[in-house]
């Protein structure tokens, strides 16, 4: 009886040992199987999870002026990143650096559920050294500090609607920033290291380095010293006269070099985002994005024009009313009763009738030239973003009120740039150069990437011409007409002065309300220096004529440049001027 229970026993044995080891060849099988169908990407998605691939941003390119000076810099500055899919927890994780960075764990936990599978990203910038050692402190899984490049801009206000400046994120929105953005970022590097679980480095992965370029440096033509100089005085004629703005250049009328722009108000591009919202027109460079009627500083321009046209000469008497003249159903005015007065005094006393009647001589056609020529109506090509061309009509547009309302600058609007780069064409032989902010683009060594190359001026006027307009008709605007206030004692300073009703948008003017403005250059001889400075809406009860308001900014800039340019006087001695007219 008990040898068929053995026989039992024996082949329930059998049974069970055939069953096991049948799920083991099944699994064995499966190994197998999974090994040579799927092994490869199992293997690559462990070693993925071991590695971490640390972005190593480029720096930005340096700003400079044209010493080497720097506008804008880059210096580093610690952050705070996170890897969301090595946190266990994210709400302890958000609890714990909020604490440390004195931010809302809302926030942060919102941030990091946002962040989705990114294994990357920043939490928060610039953080103090004390956090940063709090956060490394903690120990927490995805959790990290790293150093990255921020933008800098070390001489605060100077220059800052040429120089701009840049996003949280580094990209440039305005200024030389935006407008050089693809030479001064560069390219980042990426840095690859082996990991724990605990995202810990041990090594650098084989072939895991990849350098940053850092970008190109852009050197500019503005020269800091003068800079600071026209932003002072420019400043001080401001609040002197209470006024709403101001605008300054200074520019080398021989290859046109800008050497200063001046914006007032201004801005502080470190804390650019810290200005209210209405504040945004501070951040334009005025200086070539808007136009302005320009006056009477518009006048030597169009008398350069009728002596090229032989339609008046030099010593002409020109009839001018008694300060009162009808044209037609026009009735004009000067700001003094003159009878006759010679060519060169319709400028220098800034004659609205003198001017009118050579517009008359002139006629639409040739003072429509006569804009075209001088580059009115059309982009200097300065190389800013927003840069505006003016307001021309076009010639279907003008009337006979035009032809007597240009020579006195009224009907056209203009920019401070083309203003300087049309005026040192009467100072420097007839030649309208063009400017430029760019001098060149540097390697982080040094090595010149590209040079401005200069373009070959075009004579808009015979040297003949203008030099009779520098020599004579805007000398005698500062020495005995309405410039006196711009005049230097070891220097012979030319000019015009300009005060322009402020237009209203649907046609006349604001009532008391001017653009006080002067255009000069210096030394008369060989020229260096063209400044143009336009005060906008002083107080008239203070003073609104252009030559009190600007005509004073403008000496002051041109002193403090010709003694830091260490530019020889023309003469010894102090010279008294004869006292120059009131008026524009």
């Amino acid at each position: 009886m008990r040898l068929p229970r053995l026989k039992s026993s024996y082949i329930s044995g059998q049974l069970l040992m055939s069953l096991v080891l049948t799920s083991l060849a099944a699994l064995v099988g499966r190994l197998v199987f999974i090994n040579a169908s799927q092994g490869p990407r199992l293997l690559a998605r462990t070693y993925e999870q071991q590695r971490a691939t640390v972005p190593l941003p480029a720096r930005r390119g340096l700003i400079v002026d044209c010493h080497g000076r720097i506008l804008a810099g880059t210096a580093l500055q610690k952050s705070v990143f996170a890897d969301p899919s090595l946190m266990p927890d994210k709400h302890h994780a958000a609890e714990q650096v909020g604490q440390i960075l004195d931010v809302p764990t809302s926030e942060l936990g919102q941030d990091l559920v946002a962040a989705g599978s990114r294994r990357f990203f920043v939490v928060r910038r610039r953080i103090s050294d004390d956090q940063a050692a709090a956060l490394r402190a903690t120990r927490l899984p995805g959790i990290g500090v790293f150093e990255e490049p921020y933008r800098t801009y070390p001489l605060t206000s100077l220059a800052a609607q040429v120089v701009g400046f840049v996003s949280r994120d580094g990209a440039g929105l305005a200024g030389i920033e935006h407008q050089c953005e693809s030479w001064l970022t560069g390219e980042s590097g990426v840095k690859t290291i082996v990991c724990d679980a605990a995202r810990r480095a041990f090594w650098l992965a084989e072939d895991g380095y990849q350098p940053p370029r850092d970008g190109y440096h852009v050197v500019l033509t503005i020269d800091a010293v003068i800079q600071a100089a026209a932003e002072r005085e420019l400043q001080a004629a401001v609040d002197k006269y209470k006024a709403e703005s101001g605008v300054a250049v200074v520019m080398d009328p021989r290859d046109g070099a800008i050497l200063a722009m001046a914006n007032v108000p201004t801005f502080d591009p470190n804390h650019f985002q810290d200005y209210a919202e209405g504040s945004a027109w501070r951040f334009r460079n005025r200086v070539v994005t808007d136009p302005f009627e320009p006056g009477s500083t518009f006048k030597p321009f169009i008398a350069a024009w009728a002596l090229a046209e032989r339609v008046t000469q030099l010593g002409e008497i020109i009839d001018c009313e008694a300060g009162m003249w009808r044209d037609g159903k026009r009735l004009l005015h000067d700001h003094h009763p003159y009878s006759g007065l010679s060519f060169e005094d319709v400028v220098a006393k800034s004659s609205n009738i003198g001017m009118a009647k050579l517009g008359k001589r002139l006629g639409n056609r040739r003072l429509q030239a006569a804009l075209r020529a001088y580059g009115f109506g059309q982009k200097t090509g300065v190389g800013i973003v927003g840069e505006s061309e003016g307001i021309v009509p076009p010639p279907h547009q003008w009337t006979s009120f035009s032809t007597t309302s240009v020579p006195m600058g009224q009907e056209i609007a203009v920019t401070p740039i083309q203003m300087v780069r049309a005026f040192a064409a009467l100072v420097n032989g007839g030649r309208l150069v063009n400017p430029y902010l760019i001098r060149a683009i540097l390697e982080s060594d040094g090595s010149v990437v590209q040079e401005h190359q200069p373009t070959s001026p075009r004579e808009i006027l015979s040297p003949g011409v203008a030099n009779t307009m520098r020599d004579v008709i805007l000398t005698g605007v500062v020495n005995h007409g309405t410039g006196s206030q711009a005049a230097l004692a070891r220097y012979q300073v030319v000019g015009k002065t300009g005060t322009a009703q402020v237009p209203k948008p649907g046609g006349g003017y604001v009532p008391d309300a001017y653009v006080s403005s002067f255009v000069g250059a210096v030394p008369r001889q060989d020229p260096r220096l063209v400044v143009f400075v336009a005060v906008r809406r002083p107080v008239k009860s203070i003073g609104y004529y252009g030559g009190t308001v600007a005509a004073p900014a403008a000496r002051q800039i041109m002193a403090s440049a010709l003694a830091y340019l260490q530019i020889p006087p023309e003469r010894d001695g102090v010279v008294e001027m004869a006292s120059g007219s009131a008026g524009d």
